[in-house]
């Protein structure tokens, strides 16, 4: 997880070859702690989403604590979802992680225009797909280290 966090802070800073907004980058803390959470690794609770979150409000610049809320509410929607869904297949996993990146972004734009950083809706809708792939590939990627 600590490798994996020190990578996602390296690739937080560079750029995607072929865009020109520097501002269109998926967000790959959000994209990490979900992978975490809905696989069950690194035994998160409440304490270390916290914890991670001001860490990553540190280290990306935002507002001090509005990863942590992020990362808290990732963490109570899968619960919840859990405690009322059966989640089983593939597709479902995909969608519930969907959900929970919508939920993330929503608290991200919601966040900003409370403390007047404007971001445009067009930009918040590149960063959800962008960051909806970057799960994908970090699922696969931790699925495979997994299973060998």
């Amino acid at each position: 997880m600590i490798v994996l966090s020190l990578i996602a802070i390296f690739l937080s800073n560079l750029g995607i070859p072929g865009i020109g907004n520097s501002a269109i980058m998926p967000n790959y803390f959000i994209a990490l702690i979900i992978t975490f959470i809905l696989m069950k690794i690194g035994n998160l609770n409440l304490y270390k989403l916290v914890i991670i979150g001001l860490l990553v409000d540190v280290f990306v610049g935002q507002l001090l604590g509005q990863y942590a809320l992020i990362f808290i509410s990732i963490h109570l929607a899968d619960y919840i979802v859990n405690r009322v869904l059966i989640i089983k297949s593939e597709k479902q996993l995909f969608a519930l992680s969907f959900f929970l990146i919508l939920i993330s972004f929503f608290i991200l734009w919601t966040s900003s225009l409370s403390y007047s950083i404007f971001i445009h809706p067009e930009i918040i809708l590149f960063q959800i797909i962008l960051t909806f792939i970057t799960y994908s590939i970090l699922n696969v990627f931790i699925n495979r280290s997994i299973s060998r």
